[in-house]
């Protein structure tokens, strides 16, 4: 099993700000909330957490508070968002929006100065699906949009808001590959 669950706002998160490729410190008190959605792991085989570089703060808390080692790796990060960091979400909805008219023809075409759909798909996607073929059970950090294309069976459409939010406080379950 994977366990997903959505890193702690921070302070663009709770300003409805883009939060991209760039580290944005947690509050204190979103990472004492976020050990409390936690608790409920520590009965289960979690054997490791992985979580991208701009998630680590999120991620080594995860770590203290499960007693198990944490592997932070930069292929594991979000949808680039590029010119759009700590503009507000609506903005890069709309630019999305835009641009996955143009993926259709052409999912080579980066967001401005972001990501492609198909960079994303080779970093991001690829890498978490190798992360299912792993063995051990590990719980995975991440932001609101990848959960949401995780969540809808790597549906990268769901990278823009579709009226199916992702609940914070939930902590998702992906099953491992069947052999």
């Amino acid at each position: 099993m994977i366990y997903v669950v959505c890193t702690p706002q921070n302070k663009l998160d709770k300003r409805n700000r883009v939060s991209g490729w760039h580290f944005v410190p947690l509050e204190r008190k979103a990472k004492e909330e976020w050990r409390e959605l936690l608790a409920p792991l520590k009965d289960r085989r979690v054997q490791n957490v992985y979580a991208s570089d701009l998630d680590k703060e999120a991620a080594y808390a995860a770590g203290d508070e499960l007693h198990i080692p944490v592997s932070v790796e930069y292929h594991f990060r979000r949808f680039n968002p590029g010119k759009f960091h700590a503009k507000p979400m609506g903005v890069l909805d709309d630019s999305l929006r835009r641009v996955e008219e143009q993926w259709r023809e052409n999912p080579d075409i980066p967001i401005k100065e972001g990501d492609s759909l198909t960079s994303y798909k080779k970093r991001f996607i690829a890498n978490f699906e190798k992360l299912l073929d792993k063995e051990s059970d590990c719980l995975f950090v991440t932001d609101v949009r990848s959960i949401a294309v995780i969540r809808d069976g790597f549906n990268t459409h769901s990278l823009i808001p579709n009226g199916n939010p992702v609940n914070v406080k939930k902590i998702f379950i992906v099953a491992r590959k069947a052999e």
